[in-house]
Parts: C-alpha cells; sequence; structure tokens
C-alpha cells in the first residue's frame, strides 16, 4: 500500500474509532442526552450563537485550544449551524488576533541563519497574500494561531488574510462541527460525512505540500515554527 494512502487511513480511522469510543462513553456512562443539550442552549435563546461568537474571538488570547471550543459548538448547535458558527467564530477570532499581533505584540525576529523555509513562508505570504495564506491554512497540523502571528508581522493586506481564513477553515469546520454533533448519538450518516471530510481534508493537504514543496519544506517548517514558538 502507498505510504501516503496508507496515511490517510490511519488518520481516517484513528478519528472514527475516537468518535466511537466517545459514543459509548456517554451511552454507558455519561448518559447525556442531545435533548438535554438542546435545553440548555434555548435558555440562552437568541444569544447563544452570539455567546460562542464571542468565546472564539478572545479563545486566541486563553489556554483553551480551537478545538474544545469547536467541538463544543457542534455539540450545541448541531452539525449544519454548528460547522457554519464555527467558520464565523474561527475566521472572528483570527481578526481580534491579527489586529493585537499586529500592533501589540513583539516583532517577528528569525535568526540571521537557518530558519530558511519560515523566511521563504514570510517572502510566499508578502508576494501572493490570500493564496499563500488559503494555501497554509489548508495544511493539517500547523499552528493556528502562530500562523496568523506570522500573518500579523507581514505585509498580508488584513481584508486578504480574513478571506482566505475564512474559506481555509471551511473544510476542518465542517469536521469539527458533524465530529460534536456525532458524539451524544451514533448518527451513521454523520460519520459517514465526517470520513469524506477526513479524506478530502488529507488529500488537499497532500496536494499542497506537494505544490508548495519548491518554495519551503512544510515538515521542516512545522519544526521551525515550533522552535520560534518555544523562544516567542
Amino acid at each position: 500500500m502507498h505510504p501516503k494512502l496508507k496515511s490517510v487511513i490511519i488518520q481516517i480511522s484513528i478519528v472514527l474509532i475516537a468518535a466511537g469510543i466517545i459514543v459509548a462513553l456517554n451511552h454507558y456512562v455519561f448518559q447525556i442526552k442531545p435533548k438535554q443539550i438542546k435545553e440548555w442552549v434555548d435558555q440562552f435563546g437568541f444569544w447563544a450563537p452570539f455567546i460562542f461568537l464571542l468565546i472564539f474571538a478572545v479563545r486566541p488570547f486563553t489556554l483553551i485550544p480551537l478545538s474544545i471550543i469547536a467541538i463544543s459548538c457542534g455539540i450545541m448547535f448541531g452539525s449544519i449551524n454548528g460547522t457554519i458558527y464555527i467558520i464565523l467564530g474561527t475566521t472572528l477570532g483570527a481578526f481580534t488576533s491579527f489586529i493585537a499581533m499586529k500592533y501589540f505584540f513583539k516583532e517577528l525576529h528569525m535568526k540571521e541563519e537557518g530558519q530558511v523555509n519560515l523566511k521563504a513562508l514570510k517572502n510566499d505570504l508578502e508576494e501572493h497574500g490570500f493564496k499563500s495564506v488559503l494555501f497554509i491554512r489548508l495544511i493539517p497540523g500547523l499552528n493556528f494561531d502562530f500562523i496568523t502571528y506570522i500573518c500579523a508581522k507581514t505585509k498580508v493586506n488584513l481584508l486578504k488574510f480574513l478571506l482566505a481564513t475564512f474559506v481555509g477553515t471551511i473544510p476542518g469546520s465542517m469536521m469539527f462541527g458533524f465530529f460534536g454533533s456525532s458524539l451524544l448519538s451514533l448518527k451513521l450518516e454523520n460519520l459517514i460525512v465526517l470520513g469524506i471530510i477526513l479524506l478530502v481534508m488529507v488529500s488537499l493537504g497532500l496536494i499542497i505540500k506537494k505544490s508548495v514543496g519548491k518554495k519551503y519544506d512544510v515538515d521542516q517548517l512545522k519544526s521551525e515554527i515550533k522552535d520560534l514558538k518555544q523562544t516567542s
């Protein structure tokens, strides 16, 4: 079997198995029902989505992982509405983070030697804007908030950054929305859609990774971002 195909199958299997385990735990241990979640959300009425959007907006300044909020949104609002709120919330959080990092955080300092992939990414972002931001958002495994930080410290246009982030987060938002909505009750159709989304995301990631390979090494870039994050 081709290594890349094997990797795709493994990733999809891990997510689906995790969903099955969580559903089983809820069924036999926690016994939380979708109706209970809906009743809790209904208490907030019209303001429920806005409360979640506010949480998304301030999340980049906390230690709360984006995935936790996104999955919770899928649980609370279901696969469709949850996905919509995740996309809007993630983009809103990227906006607040971009503005704060651009004007209030320290400058991005790179070493004179090394970090060649990070420097290549910076140049690519400044030269191609929307396309580069979109590509980097679609590559799995890159730290979402730190990519925002790098973009904020380059000459990337804010509007192009937000539009690329909006489009680039759609696959991941769909994954979290359908994953979250499947956690309380095992819906076969949601799991099938989830598997398809994962397949598309991994495939897109591999295609984009190959496309940008002439400019920078994505695997090395992840390592350089991790090192830069630790020293920032």
